[in-house]
C-alpha cells in the first residue's frame, strides 16, 4: 500500500536498484534479528547514567511496544511520534514501533509547541512518545496543550515515572510481558516491505516549518550498511551517540552498529567532559563529531587526564571545520586514532572518506559518494554539469537518496532538476579523483551546533512585534558553534527595541530556544538588493567583519 503523500522511485529506477542488489526487500525492524541470536547477552545500549541493555533485552523490550501499540488501536502505516533524548527508551521505542508496522516520526528534544503540532499534523500522527521531563522541560504538558489541535493524535507514553494522568508508563509497558498472550510469530503480519515508509525524519523548511523526509526501509538499509563499511563497523565497535539520535546522521550510526552486533553509548550531554567521560568509561571506540564539539575539546583544559586510547576512529561532520582545527585537533587525539570528514543530508546523500585515508586528505576533500550506484553532478544555474574544478550546486539521485518531502508538492516542484536529481542547495567542487568539497549554501539556512534554523521562522512572527518594522535574520560566524543567529532590525519610527524583548516575543510563540537570536543590530535602513529584496549576503558580511573587530572571531 502506497502512503498518501509519499513520492516513490520511478519503476525504472527501483528495478534497476533490486537487480543491482542495492534493494534487498528487507525490514528495519529485522535488523535485530541477527546479533540476537548470535550475541543474545552481549550489551547493545548504555546509557549515561550507566544502565545496560543486552540485544535479547532490547528485541524483548521493542517487541512489547510493539505489541501495546498494536493493543491500542493503531493500524498499519499510523506514524508515531518520538520526542526523546539519548536514552535506551528512543531505541526501543523507535524499534517498537517499526515491528508493529508503524512508521516512526522522529523529533528532537528542542521542538516545542509549534514544531511538535506541525509534525504531528503532517504525519497524521496516532501516538506521541515524550519524556516525563528533560532539561526542565515537561513534555506531557505540551503535549496536552497541542492536543485539541491535532485531531488524530490520541495516545501519550511517557518515559519516566509516576506517568502523568491520561498517559501511558513506556516503563511499564516495557515490563509488561505482552508477549505471553500472542504466539512467537504475531508480530509478523504487520511486517512492512521494503519499499514500504519506515520512518519520517526532518528537515528546515521554506516556510520555517520542518519538512517531513520520508525514508524507506529499502533504502535506509542500505543507506546504514554502505555507511559503516566506509567506517569499518565491526562487532567488536562501542560508539558514542551524541549528537540527538532523532537527526539522521545520529539515528544512521546507531542503526548501523546495532546491525552488525555493535554496542551504542547514548549520551544526552555533548561537553567535552561528558564525551571524554564516556570514553574513557566504556571504552569508546567510534564517535561523530560537530564543529561544536570539536572547539570544545580544543577547549578543554583537562583531556589528558582521560584515557582515550581506545578511540579508533572520529569522523567531523554535519558542518563546515577549518583545516587549521584539524590539524590542532589531530593533536590532542590519540595517533592510532583515524580522523576522516563526511557530508550528509536527512534527504539521503553522503559523501564520506574511508575510515583509513591520510588525514591530510581531510583538508581538502570530504570524501566521494557512500554507495556506488550514487549519481552526482555539480551544475550551473542554467542546471549545465561543470568542469572539473569549478563550483556549482551539489545535486543527485540514488537507491537512498529521497524522491520527494511528504505531502509537499510544492516544494518538490522546486527541490528537483529536471532529470530528476535532487537539488542540495549547498555550493561543491569536484576534483579529478571525484572527491567533493562544499564550498558554501545556496539557501540561507543557518546551521547553529549542527542544528538548522531557517530565517523565516524568526522573520515572520517578529514583523508582527508592535515596536518592528522589518528584520532580517542572519547567520553570524562562530569560532564554536558554527553560526549562530543575529536579528537585523530597523524598528518604528519614535520605537526601539533590546535582544531581551525580541528573545522573550519568539520563545512566547514557541519556538525552540537554540533559534533565538543572539545578537541585536538595529538600523535605519535595511539594505535591499537591485531586485528589492534585503541584501542578506551584505548584512551577513558586515556582522562578521564586526565580530572580526571586536576580536570574536
Amino acid at each position: 500500500m502506497t502512503l498518501t503523500g509519499f513520492v516513490p522511485w520511478d519503476k525504472e529506477f527501483a528495478q534497476k536498484y533490486v537487480a543491482k542488489g542495492c534493494w534487498t526487500g528487507g525490514n528495519l525492524g529485522d535488523t535485530l534479528e541477527a546479533p540476537v541470536k548470535a550475541t543474545p547477552n552481549k550489551t547493545a545500549i548504555i546509557a549515561e547514567d550507566g544502565r545496560k541493555v543486552t540485544f535479547a533485552e532490547l528485541k524483548l523490550k521493542a517487541d512489547r511496544v510493539a505489541l501495546k501499540l498494536r493493543e491500542m488501536g493503531l493500524k498499519q502505516n499510523d506514524a508515531v511520534l518520538i520526542q526523546l533524548p539519548n536514552t535506551p527508551e528512543f531505541i526501543i521505542a523507535y524499534y517498537g514501533i517499526l515491528r508493529a508496522g508503524l512508521i516512526a516520526t522522529l523529533t528532537v528534544p528542542q521542538f516545542r509547541t509549534i514544531e511538535v503540532r506541525h509534525l504531528a499534523n503532517l504525519t497524521d500522527a496516532v501516538a506521541i512518545i515524550v519524556p516525563k521531563e528533560f532539561g526542565k522541560f515537561a513534555y506531557p504538558q505540551m503535549v496536552k496543550e497541542i492536543m485539541p489541535d491535532v485531531p488524530k493524535l490520541k495516545h501519550v507514553l511517557v518515559a519516566g515515572d509516576p506517568a502523568p494522568d491520561g498517559t501511558i508508563s513506556l516503563s511499564q509497558v516495557m515490563e509488561t510481558p505482552l508477549e505471553k498472550k500472542y504466539p512467537a510469530d504475531y508480530l509478523n503480519q504487520f511486517k512492512q516491505k521494503g519499499t514500504d515508509v519506515a520512518q519520517i525524519l526532518h528537515t528546515g523548511g521554506t516556510t520555517g516549518l520542518p519538512k517531513g523526509v520520508p525514508r524507506t526501509h529499502n533504502d535506509y538499509i542500505l543507506a546504514s550498511s554502505v555507511f559503516g563499511k566506509h567506517l569499518n563497523y565491526t562487532p567488536d565497535a562501542v560508539a558514542l551517540i551524541s549528537l540527538p539520535v532523532a537527526l539522521n546522521a545520529s539515528l544512521m550510526r546507531a542503526v548501523g552498529f546495532l546491525a552488525v552486533g555493535a554496542t551504542i553509548v547514548m549520551n544526552t550531554t555533548t561537553s567535552a567532559e561528558a564525551l571524554a567521560k564516556a570514553a574513557q568509561r566504556d571504552r569508546v571506540t567510534h564517535i561523530l563529531m560537530a564543529p561544536t564539539n570539536v572547539v570544545d575539546i580544543l577547549n578543554f583544559p583537562d583531556l589528558n587526564k582521560y584515557d582515550l586510547s581506545s578511540l579508533r576512529h572520529i569522523m567531523c561532520g554535519v558542518g563546515y571545520l577549518a583545516p587549521e582545527l584539524l590539524k590542532s585537533f589531530r593533536q590532542k587525539i590519540p595517533a592510532t586514532c583515524s580522523i576522516t570528514r563526511g557530508y550528509g543530508m536527512a534527504e539521503g546523500p553522503i559523501i564520506l572518506m574511508e575510515h583509513n585515508e591520510p588525514f591530510e586528505k581531510g583538508f581538502y576533500t570530504l570524501g566521494r559518494p557512500c554507495c556506488p550506484d550514487d549519481e552526482y553532478k555539480i551544475i550551473d544555474t542554467n542546471g549545465k554539469e561543470v568542469p572539473y574544478g569549478q563550483e556549482g550546486e551539489l545535486v543527485t539521485r540514488g537507491p537512498h537518496v529521497f524522491r520527494g518531502y511528504y505531502k509537499n508538492p510544492q516544494e518538490n516542484a522546486i527541490s528537483y532538476t529536471t532529470d530528476g536529481f535532487f537539488r542540495t542547495g549547498d555550493i561543491a567542487i569536484r576534483d579529478r579523483y571525484d572527491g567533493y568539497m562544499i564550498t558554501g549554501r545556496i539557501k540561507e539556512w543557518i546551521r547553529r551546533g549542527g542544528m538548522t534554523i531557517v530565517p523565516v521562522e524568526l522573520e515572520e512572527p517578529l514583523l508582527k512585534h508592535p515596536k518592528v518594522e522589518n528584520v532580517a535574520i542572519v547567520g553570524m560566524p562562530d569560532h564554536r558553534l558554527g553560526e549562530r543567529t543575529c536579528a537585523y532590525i530597523k524598528p518604528k519610527a519614535g520605537q526601539t527595541i533590546t535582544l531581551e524583548e525580541v528573545t522573550s516575543f519568539l520563545a512566547a510563540q514557541g519556538l525552540a530556544t537554540y533559534k533565538l537570536p543572539e545578537r541585536l543590530e538595529l538600523v535605519d535602513v535595511m539594505p535591499v538588493t537591485a531586485h528589492d529584496k534585503v541584501d542578506k549576503k551584505l548584512l551577513r558580511q558586515q556582522i562578521a567583519d564586526k565580530l572580526k573587530k571586536e576580536g570574536k572571531v
